[in-house]
């Protein structure tokens, strides 16, 4: 781990620990728990990754944890869905179907690309592990977030401030992750450093985006106004 790398990570982590703070500061943990502790599995990695660079820097301990983030970022979709949908039984069926179908289209893409998982000439031995299936799973993240969204939208259905950010920034972020992949599946090991630089910049954006959405206070019902207080609806005694 090289200076800059050094920075990034420990970057990372405070942002994340920004996030982490104003969620609990604000009472908002309850909001969406798996998001809690997807925010403390990250900061927790990142911290390893930091302080034993020896130990944790190294692709076997990167995709471990890449899988153990995928599996908290659909235990965060399917809390959404259940927190937003639960109230309104015909949306809560058609999101339920919609989850359902876009699983099976993950499996089923998850499960083609473990078919040829040979490491091109310069790759490491994990490597299409990371470029070939990863995206594939990235892909199947983003169909779950944006079909949550499209069926708030379509059913009108409120969101929380908190949810809405999760939405907002999982979904921008996990595109710029699996277009970084692919360029290193079509184009070779030799970008893995812009391809690096693109994926870090995301990455530090969304966190920066959660953690100002973590600290946001909540917005202050606005007060209809009282007639007596108003000159205009006053009556008039003569």
């Amino acid at each position: 781990m090289n200076w800059s790398q050094s920075a990034v990570t420990a970057a990372a982590i405070l942002l994340t620990m920004a996030g982490l703070a104003g969620i609990l500061v604000r009472r908002r943990a309850g909001v969406c728990w798996t998001f809690v502790v997807y925010l403390a599995f990250i900061a927790g990695a990142d911290g390893l990754m930091l302080l034993w660079p020896d130990h944790f820097w190294h692709l076997p301990f990167f995709l471990g944890k890449e899988f153990v983030i995928t599996v908290l970022r659909f235990a965060v979709a399917l809390e959404l869905t259940y927190r937003t949908f639960r109230a309104f039984p015909a949306a809560r069926a058609t999101a339920r179907g919609v989850l359902l179908l876009v699983l099976m289209a993950t499996l089923v893409m998850v499960f083609v690309g473990t078919g040829n998982l040979e490491a091109p000439e310069g790759a490491p031995a994990l490597g299409p592990l990371f470029t070939r299936v990863q995206p594939r799973v990235l892909s199947g993240s983003i169909w779950l977030l944006t079909a949550i969204a499209g069926l708030i939208l379509w059913y009108r259905l409120p969101v929380r401030p908190l949810h809405k950010a999760i939405l907002l920034g999982m979904v921008p972020y996990l595109l710029v992750f699996s277009v970084s992949l692919n360029l290193l599946e079509s184009r070779g090991w030799e970008i893995v450093d812009s391809a690096s630089y693109l994926n870090t910049l995301a990455y530090l954006l969304v966190l920066v985006y959660w953690a100002v959405a973590a600290w946001r206070p909540d917005a202050v019902p606005a007060k209809a106004p009282c007639p007596a207080a108003n000159p205009t609806l006053t009556r008039v005694t003569g």
